[in-house]
């Protein structure tokens, strides 16, 4: 057992030193994963959490959408500072799948835009809430209880995943709960978005099949999805997706934050889970 725990351990600072607010020292990062993790061990609770630009967030245990910013700072760091850097404050951010609102927060805290945040399931939705609250955000961010996808109806989302909920699969023995559907060009019709962010643990094709209206609009510059084969489940492939949303003119891109320069690349990222998306 303890040579599970250290084995586990060193996994994670190998991880943790390879972030680049890390310097290459994963130490920090470690006892700060150590230490949330024993504190909620013994007294399980949300507690209040100070991040950066003056950010504060809820988190417990199993909140994965952003405890790891308790230890490495900035998650999803490549993404993250792009958005930062690339959105405005008369700019729409329009969150996808919001979780618990890891971008939400930067984008409306940070660089000021104003966000429409999609986050279907209800408990997950109670503590985003929460976190826009926590901020003084309201004004900012406009929260909808809603899922997408390609028509407008009902669908099935598992509700024994934590904040890792999704669209439940056809005749899975699972607890379910249902959630109404609508067509993100319906939610958006009198809007002008910027930037789209869509993680929806697989069911990223058909949210943008829902959004063929929205994605010929001049105003959006930037997408931003989830590939990790996760899509599988549903019978779509990440090269489905990617040829779907290239299709509309869009090209993958890296970034590199010290120099905020922009590479375009000829496909989806393979060496992460996120990929940008530009159009060209």
């Amino acid at each position: 057992m303890i040579k599970k725990v250290l084995k586990k351990l060193k996994k994670r600072r190998k991880k943790f030193q390879s972030h680049p607010l890390m310097n290459g020292n994963g130490n920090g990062a470690l006892f700060r994963y150590i230490k949330f993790n024993a504190i909620q061990t013994i007294k399980p609770k949300t507690r209040i959490y100070n991040w950066i630009h003056g950010l504060k967030f809820f988190a417990r245990k199993g909140d994965a959408g952003i405890v790891s910013n308790i230890y490495i700072k900035l998650a999803d760091y490549e993404d993250s500072m792009f958005l930062i850097n690339h959105l405005h404050e008369n700019d729409l951010f329009v969150d996808i799948g919001a979780n618990v609102g890891h971008f939400t927060l930067l984008a409306s805290g940070v660089s000021k835009a104003r966000t429409i945040a999609i986050e279907p399931i209800p408990n997950t939705y109670e503590k985003l809430l929460k976190n826009v609250a926590l901020n003084n955000l309201e004004e900012k961010v406009n929260c909808l209880n809603i899922g997408l996808g390609e028509e407008k109806g009902e669908l099935k989302f598992t509700k024994g995943y934590d904040v890792m909920n999704r669209v439940a699969l056809e005749n899975e023995d699972v607890p379910t709960i249902s959630i109404p559907i609508q067509k993100l060009d319906e939610v958006l019709k009198n809007e002008q978005p910027t930037f789209l962010k869509i993680d929806v643990e697989g069911f990223e094709y058909y949210v943008l099949k829902g959004a063929m209206e929205t994605l010929q609009k001049e105003s959006l510059k930037y997408i931003l999805l989830e590939f990790n084969n996760s899509g599988d489940k549903f019978g779509i492939s990440d090269q489905k997706v990617f040829d779907f949303v290239t299709s509309y003119g869009f090209k993958p891109l890296s970034y590199d934050v010290e120099k905020k320069e922009i590479t375009l690349e000829t496909t989806f990222r393979t060496d992460k889970f996120n990929t940008i998306f530009i159009r060209s």
